[in-house]
């Protein structure tokens, strides 16, 4: 995972990407900020572009902490497999 990030203030933003399993079912992500790592919990359900805060997890500046937001990117494939295509088919129906 090779993370970028954006300062705004004290304000961190970076992003995550995860697969739409992970999107529906939830899950833990592992997020590197400035100085250290979290999990990040992502919940079942996670619809794409969500943006998770993280409170005084950003740059502390003259003892005022900012936050971390992550937005949630969700991969979606390109291909998938007769199989899988069946069983999309049927979830949806």
């Amino acid at each position: 995972m090779n993370q970028q990030f954006k300062r705004d203030g004290n304000n961190i933003f970076t992003s995550i990407t995860i697969s739409f399993v992970e999107a529906i079912l939830g899950c833990k992500k592992e997020i590197k900020a400035l100085t250290k790592s979290f999990k990040l919990s992502v919940p079942a359900g996670t619809q794409p572009d969500t943006v998770m805060r993280l409170k005084n997890q950003g740059l502390s500046i003259d003892g005022k902490s900012g936050d971390l937001f992550v937005t949630i990117k969700i991969q979606i494939p390109n291909d998938i497999s007769e199989k899988q295509k069946e069983l999309l088919t049927k979830w949806d129906a």
